[in-house]
């Protein structure tokens, strides 16, 4: 009797987390949407100035507000239920950015679609390494890789449907493409609610006492450490190459080919890197410290081709870094993996928010190169942090599955 209950309740974890790597893969799909139709909404707003860029940045801040508000709905709302809830709010907002015939209603929109953003990739990652404690940065793996997949597609699907639609008619389209997905969790959900298969995502409501709690622990705070360098490595290199292909070698192609490379190698390796036998830091470790190495020798090399080159290799050695970061941070805190899964992203958001601004004063106050190599500072950091963290414990889940 055990043995068959213990078979049905995998088959329903298996259901249920295919559910939520389809919701991860329509999010890469939503995520994309200002990047590449930011031409058509300046000229359909007629923006200016500082206001080309507020589509992005207020679905940042959205993302950012959905994060500091989490925390606090820890145990009072089931997990699968806020996915769903994410899924159905970014569905609304995308609607009404897609029929706004005003800039306000429409940079409102982004900010809620922003919160939806926000919870739907907390959750998630969060409900995968409840539902698979023993093996979570395999499938964390496949989360963010599938994420990265979507993000590759959107692009081409957006171009397709602008060949026979309005930009107004990819916000539609990509709003069927999440209510699909949310639709296939409420479903498989409320199938299963009262088999006891989904106990593993219930979790306690979180008090402030908790939260000193856990940001007194040394490991912690070198994690949280660790995630905010990593996320400037990362937001440092994609959101200034374009820029610093142009600058030095005046060529913008190179710019969007360099990005396309590293978002592929990135994808690729958060496939790759969860079944290598080593321990998830260890991993962050040593591509902090082959960053460093890829990203100052493409830079110093003066040759267009090697930078491309090593911009692919960075995306690489980079791309496992927040699946295997948000394992280590839920080590020892199972039951709790909203609090800790929330605080990486917090720390992180925070992070990309700051890390354009830095590269761009430094390349105006210095040079191009210079701004650059901010991120390969950076990156020195992050194995710096990383090592001291490994130092404070011995043991924890390797990487690979068991």
């Amino acid at each position: 009797m055990g043995t068959m209950e213990s078979r049905s309740n995998s088959r329903v974890i298996r259901i249920i987390t295919i559910a939520i790597l389809s919701a991860l893969f329509a999010y890469g799909f939503v995520g994309s949407i200002s990047n590449v139709l930011v031409n058509e909404i300046i000229d359909a707003f007629s923006l200016t100035g500082t206001a080309q860029g507020l589509s992005a940045s207020l679905m940042n801040m959205g993302s950012l507000i959905a994060l500091f508000v989490t925390p606090l709905l820890q145990g009072r709302i089931r997990k699968t239920k806020m996915i769903v809830l994410s899924g159905l709010l970014q569905v609304a907002a995308l609607c009404v950015a897609g029929s706004a015939a005003g800039f306000i209603l429409f940079a409102t929109a982004n900010a809620v679609t922003g919160i939806g953003c926000g919870w739907l990739d907390t959750y998630a990652n969060s409900c995968i390494v409840d539902l698979h404690p023993q093996n979570s940065t395999r499938y964390l793996g496949w989360l963010h890789g599938l994420f990265g997949v979507g993000s590759l597609i959107a692009p081409l699907a957006i171009r397709w449907i602008l060949g026979w639609s309005s930009w107004r008619g990819v916000y539609f389209a990509f709003a069927g493409v999440m209510l699909l997905s949310v639709g296939c969790i409420a479903f498989t959900s409320r199938k299963v609610e009262n088999t006891g298969a989904l106990s593993n995502t219930q979790e306690s409501r979180l008090t402030f006492k908790e939260v000193g709690a856990y940001l007194t622990v040394k490991r912690n705070v070198l994690l949280l450490l660790t995630t905010v360098m990593t996320n400037m490595v990362q937001t440092g290199l994609t959101c200034w190459i374009a820029r610093y292909m142009f600058l030095a070698y005046g060529e913008v192609a190179l710019g969007a080919t360099c990005l396309t490379l590293f978002w592929i190698a990135a994808t690729a390796s958060r496939f790759v890197m969860p079944r290598l036998k080593l321990r998830p830091l260890t991993i962050v470790m040593v591509g902090a410290f082959c960053a460093t190495v890829l990203l100052s020798g493409g830079i110093l090399s003066g040759s267009a081709t090697v930078m491309c080159v090593a911009v692919c290799l960075c995306g690489f050695v980079t791309g496992p870094f927040m699946p295997m970061l948000i394992a280590e941070c839920a080590t020892g805190y199972q039951g709790k993996t909203t609090l800790t899964t929330s605080l990486m992203m917090i720390v992180g958001g925070v992070a990309r928010l700051a890390v354009p601004l830095l590269t761009a004063s430094v390349t105006s106050a210095v040079s191009a190169t210079a701004g650059m190599l901010v991120p390969a500072v950076f990156a020195v950091l992050a194995g710096v942090l990383s090592l001291a963290a490994l130092r404070t414990t011995t043991t924890t889940p390797t990487a690979h599955a068991d």
